[in-house]
């Protein structure tokens, strides 16, 4: 044991006695285990706890498995399998503008709270319990566990958390005091804090001041427009959390020498066994006007092999991931009516179940909401209700928003990204065009809707369901209807488009939309190609 504790040492990281013995439960191949927990570890971790080990738990068996001359098959429909061929045909391929690159990225399932919440949503489930690798899993979301009811004690203890989370992320960055240790004692030294963002202006002699809070008081951080840390000061907005070297005036200001916020770390390398393809959708507004139904039916006809396809894409899609506004709703928005084709919601509900029913039986299908569909208007939100679920087939997975899942082993969190409006208007630069830098913004701040209050209603809940507090590999938006992919420090970035064409409101915002664009991840390499069906 003390050699594995050495390992890890080596390496800048402690471990608890509870993961050197689930390590040591392992049959055969210790130092293997070591060599991959290590490898899959995030930068970020410090103390390596059980509960890290045992989310590899699952991918280190299939190892090990496989290491002693086992080679399991591959799944039914995929390359490779018996009798399996691939039909001769695609739509247009388009390959986006980032640099795709066969390193994977980092698989990091496994806080303390994604691990209870996926025991509780399986039924109790133990965490030592094997997850099939080419299935999808709900680790987290709100479905069934939503408490608050809008009280006082409500909202405190949601920004506490909050606080309380991203403060852990920044303490591993830097060595952060309290607020109230501000006293005269610092007059002219420098200091490190942590705090929530309380309010953002600026001087009329065009200074930026940040009014930050910690559970011990509050101070006034000041940017000077002239130094360093002044441009990154604008990209500031109320109620993330952040950390700020300066020095102290002792008397209740700090003039900023830099800014930290809790931001991913540098890129790991995702060693998770996962296999074939997934598709990321959202925005079908179904029962709208401007549905594009003929385009849904080709993208049909090449899922389901009726058409040729030179790329062998199809014969490879293994999962199919809608992130919310499944129908267009009723009276979302004021003068509606007169865009909707369905005026009934259940009626658009059954019609798209019509739709997606033709999907191939052998594609797994994940349905999350969005601000369209006929849950509460509050995020996070449940999912569909049972009588929207039970038009739908019984193998379908429905989640909340936002939702942490699994993709055969590949994490990705689903949020529909309604956050993106506030982004835009508050973040210089961002731009509905370029939904994806908006979600950078989200990884950068560790938060999906940093912005309290704003256009997103965001209920109160006991924890505060959006803090990203490890990096998942694919992080999943739409809401915007503009197709936006990237990678960032490991993390596969796709806002999915929509399948409706261009509204008047659209028209009259100058919003142009991607419509019937698929982005298509594949799960083995993290390459992102976009599926034309215009």
């Amino acid at each position: 044991m003390l050699e594995i504790v050495q390992k890890f040492a080596e390496e800048g990281y402690q471990i608890e006695p509870e993961a050197l013995e689930l390590i040591n439960s392992f049959p055969g191949g210790v130092n293997q285990v070591v060599e991959q927990v290590l490898r899959r570890l995030d930068s970020s971790t410090v103390v390596v706890r059980a509960e890290d080990i045992a989310a590899f738990e699952p991918a280190l068996r299939k190892m090990l498995f496989e290491g002693r001359g086992r080679k399991l098959s591959p799944p039914a429909g995929m390359p490779g399998s018996a009798g399996q061929s691939f039909p001769s045909g695609a739509p247009r391929v388009a390959v986006p503008g980032l640099s795709p690159s066969s390193t994977r990225v980092a698989h990091s399932e496994g806080s303390p709270a994604l691990l209870a919440a996926e025991a509780a949503h399986a039924g109790g489930r133990g965490l030592d319990a094997a997850r099939p690798l080419s299935g999808v899993e709900l680790l987290c979301d709100i479905t069934g566990r939503s408490t608050c009811v809008g009280q006082y004690s409500d909202f405190v203890g949601y920004f506490r958390d909050r606080y309380s989370k991203l403060r852990d992320l920044l303490s591993r960055r830097i060595n952060a005091r309290p607020i109230e240790s501000l006293g005269q004692n610092t007059a002219g030294r420098e200091v490190s804090l942590i705090g929530m963002v309380m309010e953002v202006r600026t001087t009329n002699k065009g200074h930026r001041v940040v009014e930050l809070e910690d559970p011990t008081g509050m101070v006034t951080v000041l940017f000077q427009k002239d130094s360093p840390p002044f441009e990154q000061s604008l990209q500031v907005v109320t109620d993330e959390v952040l950390g700020v070297v300066g020095v102290s005036d002792g008397s209740g200001r700090v003039f900023a020498r830099s800014l930290i916020w809790p931001d991913l770390q540098a890129q790991n390398v995702n060693l998770t066994p996962c296999q074939g393809g997934a598709l990321l959708l959202s925005d079908l507004h179904v029962g709208s006007k401007y549905f594009l139904e003929d385009a849904w039916s080709r993208f049909l006809s090449w899922i389901n092999g009726e058409v040729d396809d030179p790329s062998g894409l199809a014969a490879g899609v293994q999962y199919l991931v809608i992130a919310g506004d499944v129908v267009d709703g009723i009276g979302v928005y004021p003068g509606q009516e007169g865009d909707l084709a369905i005026k009934d919601i259940y009626e658009q509900y059954a019609t798209a179940a019509q739709f997606l029913k033709e999907i191939p039986g052998r594609i797994k299908v994940v349905i999350s909401p969005g601000n369209h569909d006929i849950v509460r208007q509050a995020e996070p939100q449940p999912s569909l209700p049972p009588e929207i679920r039970e038009l739908f087939p019984p193998s379908f997975v429905f989640v909340g928003n936002p939702a942490w899942i699994s993709l055969g082993g590949a994490t990705s969190l689903v949020y529909h990204g309604r956050s993106i409006d506030d982004l835009v208007l508050k973040i210089p630069g961002l731009s509905y065009h370029e939904p994806e830098k908006a979600m950078v913004e989200m990884l950068r701040r560790r938060h999906l809707c940093p912005v309290y209050g704003s256009r997103v209603s965001i209920a109160p809940e006991v924890e505060d369901h959006y803090v990203i507090q490890k990096p998942p590999s694919i992080l999943h938006c739409g809401h915007v209807h503009m197709v936006g992919i990237t990678r960032y420090k490991g993390v596969t970035v796709v806002n999915s488009g929509t399948w409706q064409s261009q509204t008047d409101f659209q028209k009259k915002m100058n919003i142009q939309p991607t419509p019937a664009v698929v982005p298509y991840v594949d799960l083995a390499t993290m390459k992102v190609r976009k599926l034309l069906f215009t």
